[in-house]
C-alpha cells in the first residue's frame, strides 16, 4: 500500500513542477482528533474522546486562475483519541498525510475556501495504558483515504491562517483472527479538526 501512496506523491510533485505559477510554503498547528466508531483500546464509543496533537509540513500552491488554485501538501499529522473516563488511556497515530486541496478565493478579501481528497500513510501507532505504551501499528490499516475541507485567510505578502476538518473513509481497525476465525470488530475512522498558521514564499 505504501507504493500507492508514493505514486500519488510523485504524480502530484510532477504536476506541480510542470506548472508555470507555483508558490511554496510551510504550515503548522494543533490538531483535535478522535475516532468515529469504536476503538477496542478505548473500551467503548461512550468513552472515546478528543485528544490534542499537532501537525506540520510543507505545501505548494499551483495557480489555475485568479480565483482558483490547487494546493498539494505533505504533512506530519498526529491523530488518535483518549479515554474520557480514564485520562491515562489513549492512542496516538503518526501519519504522513498528502492532502490535495482546491482553493477558491472569495473576491479580494484574502478569505478562501478549500476542499479535496487526503491520503495518509500510518508509520507509527502506540496505545498507552497508565504508564505502559504498546506498539499497535500492525493492528491497523497502513493507508487511510479521506477528505478535507476548511476555510482560511491569506495575505498577498505571505502569512496565512486556516481551519480545517478532515475525515477518514478507510476503516482503520483490522479484523481480529482467533482460532482461524474472524472475530467481528466495530468499525472506526479518523476525525480531525486542525487549526494552522503558515507562510507562503513569493507573490500571488
Amino acid at each position: 500500500m505504501h507504493r500507492i501512496f508514493l505514486s500519488i506523491l510523485l504524480t502530484t510533485t510532477a504536476s506541480v513542477a510542470a506548472a508555470q505559477t507555483v508558490r511554496f510554503g510551510v504550515k503548522a498547528g494543533p490538531s483535535y482528533t478522535k475516532f468515529r466508531g469504536v476503538d477496542p483500546a478505548q473500551l467503548s464509543s461512550a468513552s472515546n474522546a478528543y485528544r490534542l496533537g499537532f501537525h506540520a509540513g510543507v505545501l505548494a500552491e499551483v495557480k489555475v486562475t485568479d480565483k482558483f488554485s490547487v494546493q498539494p501538501e505533505l504533512l506530519y499529522s498526529q491523530k488518535g483519541a483518549k479515554n474520557k473516563l480514564v485520562n491515562e488511556i489513549y492512542t496516538v497515530f503518526s501519519y504522513l498525510d498528502l492532502p490535495i486541496m482546491v482553493k477558491a478565493r472569495l473576491g479580494e478579501t484574502g478569505v478562501f475556501l478549500e476542499g479535496g481528497p487526503q491520503f495518509g500513510y500510518l508509520f507509527r501507532a502506540t496505545s498507552t495504558f497508565m504508564d505502559n505504551s504498546y506498539k499497535v501499528r500492525d493492528s491497523y490499516e497502513k493507508v487511510d483515504v479521506g477528505y478535507a475541507a476548511g476555510l482560511g485567510y491569506q495575505l498577498a505578502s505571505g502569512p496565512l491562517l486556516g481551519f480545517r476538518f478532515n475525515g477518514g473513509l478507510t476503516r482503520l481497525n483490522q479484523p481480529i483472527i482467533s482460532g482461524g476465525q474472524i472475530r467481528a470488530t466495530e468499525n472506526m475512522w479518523n476525525n480531525a479538526f486542525q487549526l494552522y498558521a503558515g507562510y507562503m514564499l513569493g507573490s500571488k
